[in-house]
């Protein structure tokens, strides 16, 4: 579920009016959003029926969502910031078509090591000069063997 924001919630829709103040509120640093949106939606419209408006002549401070990582309502990596402040750069993964290959072969490198491609079969593992007939089921008992 994404991050709340100010131009994604209806202001004439109490249940969406507010949700958007209600992220990251001040207090611990770089924390998750601990409350679920759907009681935020519930909170707005408490704050609606308490006759509570939004006047953005009067708003100082705009909420800057995660520069990194998903926008997800449990990043807590953004922010509220002075109203008009710029925002951080996003930042993205390289696009890899622009490496050289020796800066893919890096990256492929810490992928590994990493962990990340460990789901892969590595084609220098494999045995290609054998070819077996069977079962799946078969193949798996003798590889446990």
């Amino acid at each position: 579920m994404a991050i709340p924001l100010h131009e994604d919630c209806d202001p004439n829709d109490p249940y969406q009016a507010f949700v958007w103040a209600l992220v990251g509120l001040p207090g611990p640093h770089n924390s998750p959003l601990l409350v679920h949106p759907d009681v935020l939606r519930q909170w707005s419209k408490h704050l609606w029926d308490l006759g509570f408006r939004h006047d953005p002549e009067q708003q100082t401070k705009e909420y800057h969502p995660p520069a990194r990582g998903v926008t997800h309502w449990l990043n807590g990596s953004g922010q509220w910031a002075a109203k008009g402040a710029p925002r951080p750069p996003e930042s993205s993964a390289p696009d890899i078509t622009e490496l050289t290959p020796d800066e893919r072969m890096h990256l492929a490198q810490q992928l590994r090591e990493s962990g990340e491609l460990g789901h892969l079969v590595d084609p220098r593992e494999l045995d290609l000069n054998q070819a077996r007939i069977g079962t799946a089921a078969d193949m798996m008992a003798e590889e446990r063997r």
